[in-house]
């Protein structure tokens, strides 16, 4: 794609002003219709060292009210975001709705970086623009706009920009050797980074190739493309002709049926379960140790009916472990702020970092559960949901090298009903009860549909479900931790 560029083209000098002008007035009003439309935009500069990111950047925000973006100047991960999934750093700085994200260097800088210094480079790259394609369908499936360009010079033209730089007491620091050893190394990178550009560019989140020797016509066709592009999007809202990208990719999971069973199939005695709870939390806490001193990451996601004991649970599943390892995340309804944003970004900003478990007492399942079921939201949304949260639990798994395990807690209605009662008639457990356990519960029967087909698009070989038999509280511990040491010694 990159040796089909005209690298020779250049602006009009006498009309550039006049021009630019133009452009800046254009994405201003742009910006403002964005906003009032509520269409959270990306924009991406990419390119080879001093063809021009910065300039380029520093025109466009010239045009915008700064109230309005925010611009991410991607530099090498802190030691925070090393300990984190590969796209983690990206999902978090997401915009909301009605806002635009600049990012000057981006997922794209980071993955060709970073893959290229591995011996397996060539599968390394191909993973990662499979994660980095479902990342942007996934935004854009949402509503965001995600605008791409790439900024080529030639070898030569690099050369000489750099020496510029260098020569110049105020820039010579941005010269370091690592910068010219990627210079060096020019040739090799090239079908490299040419190779990546073809695999990610896409109909939802195409590329534009920048003409980058001329600067002054690599913005104006920067600008341009911006313009044209949100015009188009900005119309399509207007006219409500929306389209969201499909292909194999975002396709309904396959149905694999799981069976689900409240009681455990035969009585235990309770002082026997409470022993063997007490044994297994004893070898938890050293697998506790040992997953984070190989700094492998646990995520833990607990979902279930109402009192079917995920509480109770969770606090048996931690009791023993060192509390500066482990995290509980409670998981309610989405605030208005989350609401600006995609789904699952709320969760994935607390996903754990190497070493360290996250255990989430309900999750983002809640997509296909209760927003399904209650009509939080459309029938199209919660479709894509099955599709979206594999490809976010597969991407966990392999950017960390960490597992997940996932509980559906089961109980029969009856069961449910006479802990309800319980509740109600505890002082001490009242809290628990509310009118919307009580609305739940009548639409039973529209949850075991939403349940059933959940556990059976979403559950797969990297992360499959665990349905636990919770009639009984004290076999519904055991069986949970010891599927967690399970997966704890496998994964060490």
């Amino acid at each position: 794609m990159l040796d089909k560029l005209d690298l020779t083209k250049k602006a009009d000098e006498g009309s550039y002003d006049k021009t630019l002008a133009g452009y800046k007035d254009r994405l201003n009003v742009l910006q403002r219709t964005v906003y009032e439309q509520q269409i959270p935009v990306v924009i991406v500069i990419e390119g080879w060292n001093a063809a021009g990111i910065t300039m380029t950047m520093h025109e466009i925000v010239h045009a915008l009210d700064p109230r309005g973006y925010t611009l991410h100047a991607v530099e090498k991960p802190t030691y925070e975001e090393r300990a984190r999934p590969f796209l983690w750093r990206f999902w978090i700085r997401t915009p909301p709705r009605g806002r635009i994200a600049l990012f000057a260097r981006s997922w794209y800088s980071r993955a060709i970086t970073e893959e290229m210094q591995k011996h397996t480079w060539e599968k390394s790259l191909k993973e990662r623009a499979n994660q980095i394609n479902n990342f942007e369908r996934q935004l854009t499936d949402d509503g965001t706009v995600v605008l791409k360009f790439f900024l080529h010079i030639t070898k030569e033209e690099q050369k000489l920009r750099l020496e510029a730089r260098e020569h110049n007491p105020l820039t010579a620091w941005l010269v370091t050797p690592s910068i010219w050893n990627i210079h060096r190394h020019y040739e090799d990178s090239l079908p490299l980074i040419d190779g990546f550009i073809q695999k990610t560019d896409t109909d939802y989140a195409p590329w534009t190739l920048v003409e980058g020797t001329d600067r002054r016509y690599a913005i104006l066709k920067v600008y341009s493309a911006i313009i044209k592009m949100l015009e188009k999007r900005i119309d399509a809202e207007r006219e409500g002709t929306t389209k969201k990208h499909k292909n194999k990719d975002s396709t309904k999971p396959k149905k694999i049926p799981v069976k689900r069973q409240a009681d455990p199939g035969k009585i235990y005695a309770k002082d026997e379960l409470q022993q063997t709870l007490g044994d297994l939390q004893i070898e938890m806490l050293e697998l506790h140790y040992l997953l984070f001193k190989r700094k492998i990451p646990l995520l833990i996601a607990y979902e279930g009916w109402d009192a079917a004991g995920k509480g109770g649970n969770i606090t048996r599943v931690a009791q023993f472990m060192n509390p500066l390892g482990y995290y509980v995340v409670p998981v309610a309804a989405p605030t208005p702020h989350d609401q600006q944003h995609h789904y699952l970004r709320r969760f994935i900003k607390h996903f754990p970092p190497r070493g360290d478990i996250a255990i989430f007492d309900r999750s983002w399942y809640g997509r296909v559960l209760v927003e399904r079921v209650e009509g939080y939201c459309s029938e199209s949304e919660w479709q894509r949901a099955y599709g979206e949260i594999n490809e976010m639990e597969e991407d966990f798994i392999y950017s960390s090298g960490g597992g997940i395990v996932k509980f559906w807690l089961e109980i029969s209605k009856d069961e449910q009903l006479k802990r309800f009662q319980q509740r109600a008639a505890d002082p001490l457990k009242i809290h628990k009860i509310t009118d919307e356990d009580w609305r739940n519960r009548e639409k039973w029967d529209l949850y075991e549909e939403a349940v059933d087909e959940m556990l059976a698009r979403t559950s797969t070989d990297y992360a499959p479900w665990t349905v636990v038999a919770s009639n009984d509280k004290w076999f519904a511990r055991v069986k949970a931790l010891k599927t967690i040491i399970a997966t704890a010694e496998r994964l060490l």
